[in-house]
């Protein structure tokens, strides 16, 4: 039941992420090419999070897609 729980917070928090996500690239180019957004992307990691996440990141994306 704890599981379940963390489930459904991570995924109301990743719902609402994409949700903003989605709004500040609409505001600063609704085109924007996939390169710039993974460059935004990896600048955020590398700033924000360290390079110790880098893999556990790209494992999880991967399972996304």
């Amino acid at each position: 039941m704890i599981k379940l729980k963390t489930l459904i917070k991570e995924s109301t928090q990743s719902d609402k992420l994409s949700s903003e996500i989605n709004r500040a690239i609409s505001r600063i180019d609704d085109s924007m090419s996939y390169v710039d957004f993974a460059h935004a992307v990896g600048k955020v990691l590398k700033d924000e999070y360290g390079s110790h996440n880098y893999e556990l990141f790209i494992k999880e994306l991967r399972k996304k897609l």
